[in-house]
C-alpha cells in the first residue's frame, strides 16, 4: 500500500478526520487516507478541484453518496460520514485493508478454485445487499473488489444507479462502466437491471480463475463486440467452476441466476482459514503493518493544531503542529496511535490464527433447506423449464407437437406456465400447493408421485412434494381436456430429471420473486389479531398463512386487469388504496392491493383475515385489523 504525501498547501483536516496522505487518483477524483478521532481509518473520496464547477460531476458525486449510504452489508465498505453541500464535497467510508483483486491476480497469479468459490459467495452476498435496496452497481470489476482477511469487499458506487435507469450508457457523452466487465445490455445501450451485475460478476470470476478477462480485446470496440456476441474460452476455466459461472454469462439477462440462487448453488464453504493464497495473505499483512508504521511514526503523521492548520517539517511532506501546541498534541497523538495500533494488532492476530470461512446465513449447515428450495421454485422460469426438460422427448400419440420449440407458452412471470394445443391445456406450477394430491404408489427420483384425477380422466394433476414437511408444496403439472393423464406424469418426470429450473428474468419489483411470509411482522400480527401466532405456514411459493386466534392468509397473485374490482376502495394512507372484497360473512374480511400491471396482467396482493363472531361490529373490527396488516405489507413492497 502506497500513501503519497499531501501537497504543502492542502488542508490536513476534512470534516472530523485527519488526512494522512493520498491513496490514489482517477479521472473524476481522488481517494485520501484519513483517521477519525476514535482511531478508525477511513477512505475519503473527493472530486478533483478543476471539476467542482461542472454540475454533472457534482450531481454524479451526490448520487454516489446516496447510493453508498443505502447499502450496508457484510461484503461492502460502509459509509461513515459525508458532506455533499460544502465547497469541496467528500465521502468517507471504512478503510478496507486488503489487496485489490486485479493487482493480486497480476502479481500472484490466478486464484485456486476454493478461493474463487469464496470470492463468488462473498460477492453474491454483496450484490444481494445492493439489489435489495433497488440499486445496480454497474461497475463491478476486479479493481473494485478488495481481498481482505474477512472476505471480499465491494467498493466504489460511483456509477451505481436505481435499477429503473433506462440505459447503462451515454451519461455526459461517455460510456459508464469498465468495458471488459460490462454486460451485453450496457454494451448495447439497453435497459439495465440487477442481472447486469450478475454478468459482470461472471466475467470477474473468469478473470480471477484464469488471470484474464474473458472478453478483453485490443480495442474497446472489439471488447464490446465480444461481450455481445462471443463466448468465453471455457477450456481455460477450471471444470469445477464452469457450472457456476456459465449461467452468469448468459447473453440474455432473464436466464442469469439471482444472487440468492448463486448462494444456493455454491452451498456451504469448508470451515477453516481464509482461502486466499499465502502470498495474498502476506500482502494483506504488509498493508496492515504499513498502517501501523504510518500512525506510529511521528514524522509521518499529521498532527492538528487548534485551528486545523500546521507548519511543514522539512523532508516529511506532512504537517506538524506549532511547537507551542506540541505537548498537548503529542499526548493526543499517542492516544490515537495506541488505539489504532491495538486495532491493527487485533486484526493481525486474527490473520495469524485463521479466519473461519462460512457463508453468512442464519441457516444451519447441511443440504439445502426447504426454504432454499422454495426460493428456487419462486424464481423459476416455468416455461423455460418446461421446454428445456421436454427437448428431445418422444411424444407418441400425445397430441402435442414433437418440436417443443413450437409450443405456444404463456408465461405468467414467476407463477406458472400455460401451454395450449387444440382443446388440450397444460400448466407447469413450480412451488405450487400439493396438499390436495394423493399418493399413487409410484415414485420419481425417489419421491412419491402425487395425483388428483383418475388415470383415465380428462382433467388431472400430477406432482411431487419438495417441502419435506408432509405434503405442502412442490412441482405440480395440471392438464385439462386430455385423453389420458399419463402425459402429465411424463412431463412431471422430465421436469424432476432436469434437477434445476432456469431462473426467470430478474425483476426486482415483481411480486413473483417476493417471499409473502416476509412481508408482515409478527409484531404487527400479534398487535392486531393476537395472541402470539405460530410460525407462518408456507402454503406455496406465493402464499402464506398464519394461524392464531384468527387466521391470516396472504397470497401474491397474477390476474387479468378486468378481474380486479375497482368500483370501491379504501385509503391505506400515503396515496395508496386497497380494494375491499364483497362482504359475505361477518367474520371474514378481505382486501386486495393492485401492485402493478405489466405484460397485460395485474400483480395483486390478496389478504384475508378470518376471525369469529357475528354482527356489523365484528366485521368492522376484523376489517380494521386487515387494513392495519395490509398497510405494513404495502410499506414493505419494493417501490416501482
Amino acid at each position: 500500500m502506497t500513501v503519497k504525501p499531501l501537497a504543502q498547501d492542502e488542508p490536513r483536516v476534512i470534516g472530523r478526520y485527519r488526512v494522512l496522505g493520498v491513496l490514489g487518483s482517477g479521472g473524476m477524483g481522488r481517494v485520501l487516507l484519513g483517521i477519525g478521532p476514535d482511531g478508525r481509518f477511513v477512505a475519503i473520496k473527493q472530486i478533483h478541484q478543476h471539476l467542482l464547477g461542472e454540475h454533472e460531476y457534482r450531481a454524479r458525486f451526490r448520487r454516489e453518496v446516496h447510493a453508498s449510504t443505502r447499502v450496508s452489508g457484510a461484503f461492502t465498505a460502509p459509509v461513515v460520514d459525508f458532506d455533499v453541500d460544502g465547497g469541496n464535497p467528500w465521502l468517507a467510508s471504512v478503510f478496507v485493508v486488503g489487496q485489490p483483486l486485479d493487482k493480486a491476480v497480476a502479481e500472484y497469479g490466478p486464484l485456486p478454485v476454493p478461493a474463487v468459490l469464496a470470492l463468488a459467495a462473498g460477492l453474491a452476498v454483496a450484490l444481494q445487499d445492493i439489489h435489495r435496496v433497488g440499486l445496480v452497481h454497474r461497475d463491478l470489476k476486479p479493481a473494485n473488489v478488495m481481498l481482505t482477511t474477512e472476505g471480499p469487499r465491494v467498493i466504489d458506487f460511483g456509477i451505481a444507479q436505481l435499477n429503473e435507469n433506462p440505459s447503462g450508457l451515454t451519461e455526459v457523452g461517455s460510456v459508464l462502466g469498465s468495458p471488459a466487465y460490462m454486460s451485453p445490455e450496457q454494451a448495447s445501450a439497453e435497459v439495465i437491471t440487477p442481472a447486469s451485475d450478475i454478468f459482470s460478476l461472471g466475467a470477474l470470476l473468469v478473470m480471477a480463475a484464469t488471470g484474464e478477462s474473458p472478453f478483453s480485446a485490443t480495442s474497446m470496440a472489439y471488447t464490446l463486440f465480444n461481450i455481445v456476441h462471443s463466448e468465453p474460452d471455457w477450456e481455460r476455466v477450471p471444470p469445477e467452476l464452469r457450472h457456476l459461472i456459465g449461467p452468469c454469462l448468459n447473453k440474455k439477462p432473464q436466464y442469469r441466476p439471482s444472487p440468492a440462487q448463486l448462494l444456493d448453488q455454491i452451498g456451504w464453504l469448508p470451515e477453516g482459514a481464509a482461502p486466499w493464497p499465502a502470498p495474498v495473505q502476506a500482502g494483506i499483512q504488509r498493508s496492515l503493518a504499513g498502517l501501523t508504521a504510518l500512525t506510529a511514526n511521528p514524522d509521518a503523521t499529521v498532527i492538528i493544531s487548534g485551528n486545523g492548520q500546521g507548519s511543514t517539517l522539512m523532508g516529511t511532506g506532512f504537517a506538524v503542529a506549532d511547537p507551542a501546541e506540541s505537548d498537548k498534541e503529542t499526548s493526543r497523538r499517542r492516544t490515537i496511535v495506541l488505539r489504532a495500533g491495538l486495532a491493527v494488532l487485533l486484526v493481525l492476530l486474527l490473520v495469524a490464527g485463521g479466519i473461519t470461512w462460512i457463508r453468512m446465513s442464519d441457516k444451519p449447515t447441511g443440504p439445502p433447506t426447504a426454504t432454499a428450495v422454495l426460493t428456487r421454485m419462486r424464481n423459476a422460469d416455468a416455461c423455460a423449464w418446461l421446454q428445456q426438460s421436454m427437448q428431445g422427448s418422444v411424444l407418441p400419440d400425445s397430441g402435442w407437437p414433437e418440436d417443443v420449440s413450437t409450443w405456444k407458452t404463456e408465461t405468467y412471470l414467476g407463477w406458472d406456465c400455460g401451454v395450449t394445443t387444440g382443446r388440450q391445456y397444460l400448466a407447469v406450477r413450480p412451488g405450487y400447493s400439493t396438499s390436495s394430491l394423493n399418493p399413487t404408489g409410484r415414485t420419481v427420483d425417489g419421491m412419491p408421485i402425487l395425483a388428483y384425477g383418475d388415470t383415465g380422466g380428462s382433467d388431472c394433476d400430477r406432482g411431487v412434494d419438495l417441502s419435506g414437511t408432509n405434503q405442502k408444496w412442490g412441482i405440480v403439472v395440471s392438464m385439462r381436456n386430455m385423453t389420458s393423464c399419463d402425459f402429465a406424469e411424463k412431463v412431471l418426470t422430465r421436469l424432476v430429471a432436469t434437477r434445476s429450473a432456469p431462473p426467470q428474468r430478474i425483476d426486482a419489483i415483481s411480486l413473483g420473486q417476493i417471499d409473502p411470509c416476509g412481508l408482515v411482522s409478527n409484531e404487527r400480527l400479534n398487535g392486531t389479531v393476537g395472541p402470539v401466532l405460530v410460525t407462518p405456514s408456507e402454503i406455496s411459493a406465493h402464499e402464506c398463512h398464519w394461524q392464531g386466534s384468527s387466521e391470516v392468509k396472504l397470497q401474491l397473485n397474477l390476474v387479468k386487469p378486468e378481474e380486479v374490482n375497482t368500483n370501491s376502495s379504501i385509503d391505506l394512507g400515503n396515496g395508496t388504496k386497497a380494494i375491499p372484497d364483497n362482504h359475505v360473512v361477518d367474520s371474514i374480511c378481505a382486501l386486495e392491493y393492485p401492485y402493478r400491471t405489466t405484460g397485460g396482467k395485474t400483480e395483486l396482493v390478496e389478504l384475508t383475515l378470518q376471525g369469529s363472531g357475528e354482527g356489523g361490529d365484528v366485521y368492522q373490527t376484523i376489517c380494521a385489523s386487515t387494513k392495519s396488516i395490509m398497510q405494513e405489507i404495502v410499506g414493505n413492497l419494493p417501490k416501482h
